[in-house]
Order: structure tokens, then C-alpha cells, then sequence
């Protein structure tokens, strides 16, 4: 062996050792990057640039972060607020949902009632997917209006803490991924007959809507609600009070691994 190649050697065993270590530590493979991503820092913007701003009313922003009084927009008290975004090009066959939020009701019980949803996919007469806080104050995925609901036992939610939730659909595959605080905490195996509900042909008035004004009736009956997100169960009544830091929103079903590297953390 010549002493040119001899002298390279050093090197080369440095850069496979440096190689190696970037492997373990899976810096091989960035963070996913989000269809879509809302920080709260003062405004309602996508962070990317792409999609338009949160529908904000009645809210706050409040140390950096959005502010959500806990009144369902359409009750019969006035102040309810509204806060709904519209993610185009979303394909609801697969994709990742994931925020960093706090609660902040008076009371622990109305964490687990009537204030207890968190993020919903959907708004006016079709729900496709939904994150909620169990009577047990556990953490809940719902799909397909609720008819598929599935509460993931010994997965306390916390209130008045800041708290990570991250969930990836896949519905081909037929399987759904939960992580609170980085860490994977549920795989979710849907039936093997799962099929997302299609949008009826008709659309109908939920019952909550009936007697209101006819204003807010039809621009909530216009919006396309296979790509809208609310912190708001419209179907229930059920609202988020609250601050929210952050939103990310990925357009297809991120695995196990990559949910652990969404960039946000309690």
C-alpha cells in the first residue's frame, strides 16, 4: 500500500465513525415537513405561507400563544367564539395532526364535559376526525362523526399543564397513531371494513343550527368541511378553553419515528 493511501486512512475511519453516529442518532432523516404551520405568535398565519389564516372570532392572543374562551360559538349566550382554518389539498385518507396546547377551564370537570374537545377535522354536518378528553381525562381519537371512537386507557390529559398531542391517520393501512409529549403512547388498529363516510349528497342543518340566524346557517353549510379544522365539536357542542401554541398539520400519515421528531415539545 503507498504512503499516500496510508495517510487517508485516518480520515476515512473518522468519517465512518462520524457516519455512524449520526445513523444512531437518526439525524439522517430530518423532521417531516407540515402542510401546514400555525405558531399563534400574534397572528393566525400559516408559517409556510400557503394556506389562509384561522378564522378568528372572539378570541385573544395571549403570551404568544391563541386564547380560547370556552364558549361555544353557537349558543344562545353571546361570545362564543370561532376559530376555524381551511387546509387545501388535504387528502383525509392519510394525514397527521399535532398541537401544543394548555387548559384553562375554572373547573377540572368541565375539562371533561362539555370543554373538553381539543382538535376536530370537520365542521358544519361532517366530522371526520376528532382529539378529545374522556370523562376519565384520558385522551380520545374519534373518526367518521364519531361512530368510530376510541379512548386510549392510562393516557391522562392534564389540566392547566402544557401539553403535545400528535396523531397520524392512515386509512389504507387502516391504523392510527397517537403520541402525547413525544412519545408514542398508542397504535390504533381500525376494522377491517373501515371506510370513511363520504359527504352526503344533501347536506342537512345540524340540529344546533336550527332556529339560527340565517347568516351564520349558510356560511357554515358553504364551507368545504372535508378540509377545515376547529378547536369546536359543532355535532355536540363541545369547545376548547384554553391556549394554543401551536399547530402542525402534515399532509399524510407519518410513522411512529417521525412523530417523534415534530419539532414541538410540552
Amino acid at each position: 500500500m503507498s504512503k499516500v493511501s496510508t495517510s487517508y486512512l485516518p480520515v476515512i475511519a473518522l468519517f465512518a465513525v462520524c457516519s455512524l453516529i449520526g445513523v444512531c442518532r437518526g439525524e439522517q432523516e430530518p423532521a417531516p415537513e407540515p402542510l401546514a404551520h400555525y405558531r399563534f405568535n400574534g397572528d393566525a398565519k400559516d408559517a409556510k405561507g400557503v394556506h389562509a389564516d384561522f378564522e378568528l372570532e372572539n378570541t385573544a392572543f395571549k403570551d404568544d400563544a391563541l386564547y380560547l374562551n370556552g364558549h361555544y360559538e353557537l349558543s344562545v349566550e353571546k361570545g362564543g367564539y370561532r376559530a376555524i382554518c381551511r387546509t387545501s389539498g388535504l387528502d383525509i385518507a392519510g394525514y397527521t395532526v399535532a398541537l401544543r396546547f394548555k387548559s384553562e377551564p375554572h373547573r377540572i370537570e368541565e375539562f371533561r364535559s362539555f370543554r373538553s374537545n381539543l382538535f376536530t377535522g370537520g365542521v358544519s354536518s361532517y366530522r371526520w376526525f376528532g382529539l378529545q378528553r374522556s370523562q376519565n381525562g384520558n385522551l380520545v381519537v374519534m373518526l367518521n362523526n364519531g361512530l368510530f371512537r376510541h379512548e386510549i386507557k392510562g393516557v391522562a390529559l392534564e389540566h392547566h399543564k402544557w401539553t403535545v398531542v400528535a396523531c397520524s391517520v392512515d386509512i389504507p393501512a387502516r391504523t392510527v397513531i397517537a403520541a402525547v409529549n413525544g412519545k408514542q403512547v398508542s397504535i390504533i388498529r381500525l376494522p377491517m371494513d373501515f371506510k370513511v363516510i363520504d359527504l352526503p349528497k344533501g347536506i342537512r342543518l345540524p340540529k344546533e343550527l336550527e332556529g339560527r340566524d340565517v347568516k351564520l346557517r349558510t356560511m357554515l353549510m358553504q364551507k368545504d368541511t372535508k378540509k377545515e379544522w376547529s378547536f369546536t365539536d359543532y355535532g355536540h357542542g363541545r369547545c376548547f378553553h384554553g391556549l394554543v401554541d401551536e399547530i402542525l398539520i402534515y399532509g399524510r400519515a407519518l410513522t411512529a419515528g417521525e412523530l417523534e421528531k415534530i419539532p414541538l415539545r410540552p
